[in-house]
Formats: structure tokens, C-alpha cells, sequence
């Protein structure tokens, strides 16, 4: 689940769709909902993936601008790249 997870968002940040929204509520909820099957097979990346990124998630509007999704990419990318350092 969490390789599922972190594919996810690498897709993201490559293909970034111009509505951002969807994808800031299936991350959120991915990130509640799948946390103890993520964290069993990441417990550190999870934690750290989990710690700033529903915050990041909430953030997300419908209709943002392309600068404000940009900013969203930014702040993503640097939880994902935290993530992807603590991989084990």
C-alpha cells in the first residue's frame, strides 16, 4: 500500500491534471484510511508522509490557479522526496 501510495503521487507530480482536487481528497483520505497498512510496511516514511501532507491536501480548492497549484506541487514534492529518503 505504501509503493501504491507514493506511485500515486509521483504520477501526480508528473501528470499534474489542471483540477487538483480529486487528488487532494483521495491522498487525504488514502493517508487516514490505509495509514496502519502503510505503516507496517514503512513505519518512518509513513509517519513522516502523514505528518504534513493531509494538511497540504486541505489546502487544495477547486478551480485553483496555476501558480497555487504549483505552490501544492512544491510543498507536496518535498514531503514526498522526506518519504522516499526513509524508505527502508
Amino acid at each position: 500500500m505504501f509503493e501504491k501510495t507514493m506511485n500515486y503521487i509521483k504520477d501526480f507530480l508528473e501528470n499534474t491534471p489542471d483540477d487538483i482536487y480529486e487528488f487532494s481528497i483521495i491522498l487525504e483520505d488514502t493517508l487516514v484510511d490505509d495509514y496502519d497498512a502503510m505503516h507496517e510496511e514503512q513505519p518512518r516514511a509513513t509517519e513522516i508522509l502523514a505528518n504534513e501532507t493531509p494538511d497540504i491536501c486541505a489546502s487544495a480548492e477547486p478551480g485553483m490557479t496555476p501558480e497555487e497549484i504549483e505552490e501544492f506541487k512544491r510543498q507536496l514534492r518535498v514531503e514526498y522526496e522526506k518519504a522516499l529518503k526513509a524508505v527502508v
